[in-house]
């Protein structure tokens, strides 16, 4: 749950703060009816918080904050080549934003492996 929370307001602040006149860039892009769809994106993200800390429990032998900072890292690398890397090319989006996007993502996924490194334990 720590991991949603933390992805929800770590998003606000990149999104909205940190890239929001460089998200203005692909506003016409946006669906029109973005703000009555924005439950999904939440609904999503705690699924993606859940599953991140699933796949951690279960596949990361020895749990620690290190373990999990490289756990997060590879993970953002991967949802970085999966989702941003294939969104510059199927839309007409500018690649330093992209790769903006990649980037915050990385940081996302290996601050919240740090988070889940933290508090997820070995069973002794």
């Amino acid at each position: 749950m720590l991991s949603f929370v933390f992805s929800i307001l770590y998003n606000g602040i990149v999104h909205l703060v940190i890239l929001g006149e460089a998200n203005q860039q692909v506003e016409s892009l946006r669906r029109v009816d973005f703000s009555s769809k924005v439950w999904i994106s939440i609904l999503a993200t705690l699924a993606v918080s859940f599953l991140f800390t699933a796949l951690y429990s279960f596949f990361v032998s020895e749990k620690s904050i290190r373990k999990g900072l490289f756990f997060g890292f590879v993970f953002g690398l991967l949802i970085a080549v999966i989702v941003d890397i294939n969104q510059y090319v199927l839309y007409p989006l500018p690649f330093l934003l992209v790769a903006k996007w990649a980037w915050f993502g990385m940081m996302e996924f290996s601050l919240m492996g740090m988070i889940v490194g933290s508090i997820v334990k070995d069973k002794t």
